[in-house]
C-alpha cells in the first residue's frame, strides 16, 4: 500500500519572499542614485551651454551696434542676465533678458562681462565656473570676446 501525501505547498515561503524585496531595494537604490547624478550632470551641461549662448548674444548684440549700445552678462547663482548698457548697474531694464538655471549652481570667478559696441571686445577677462553637485565646468572669455570651454 502506498500513501501518497497530497498537501502539496503553494506559493512562496518568507524567505523567498525576502530574497525578492531585497533584490528589489538593491535595484531600487542604484536607479535612484545614477537618475540623480544623471540630472545633476544634465542641469549643468545646460546651465554651461546657456550662459555660453547668452555670452555669444550679448557679444554680437554689441559687435552690430544694437541700440547703439554696449552689451553685458551678468551670472548670478540661479540664472544668468543680458542686458544693454556700460554695467549691470546702469543697464536698460527694457532690454534685459534672463534664463533660469535648474538645480543649485554656483559661480565663481567673473561674474560680470560687457561688450563694447562695433568691436566686441571686452577688457572683462578671465574665466567664469559654473559648478553644482555633479561637478563644475569653466568657461573662459579672451580680451577678444573668444570663449572656450
Amino acid at each position: 500500500m502506498v500513501y501518497q501525501n497530497k498537501s502539496h505547498k503553494k506559493g512562496f515561503s518568507l524567505l523567498e519572499v525576502l530574497i525578492v524585496i531585497g533584490i528589489f531595494a538593491i535595484v531600487a537604490s542604484i536607479s535612484t542614485a545614477s537618475y540623480y547624478n544623471y540630472k545633476s550632470h544634465t542641469n549643468l551641461e545646460l546651465a554651461t551651454n546657456g550662459l555660453v549662448e547668452a555670452i555669444r548674444f550679448a557679444q554680437a548684440s554689441a559687435e552690430s551696434g544694437k541700440f547703439d549700445s554696449k552689451w553685458g552678462v551678468k551670472v548670478f547663482a540661479d540664472k544668468v542676465l543680458v542686458f544693454k548698457g556700460d554695467s549691470y548697474d546702469s543697464r536698460d531694464l527694457d532690454f534685459e533678458q534672463s534664463l533660469s538655471f535648474s538645480g543649485n549652481m554656483s559661480n565663481g570667478g567673473l561674474s560680470e562681462i560687457v561688450f563694447e559696441k562695433l568691436n566686441g571686445e571686452t577688457s572683462m577677462t578671465g574665466t567664469m565656473t559654473l559648478t553644482n553637485e555633479y561637478g563644475s565646468k569653466n568657461i573662459n572669455i579672451n580680451e577678444k570676446g573668444t570663449v572656450t570651454y
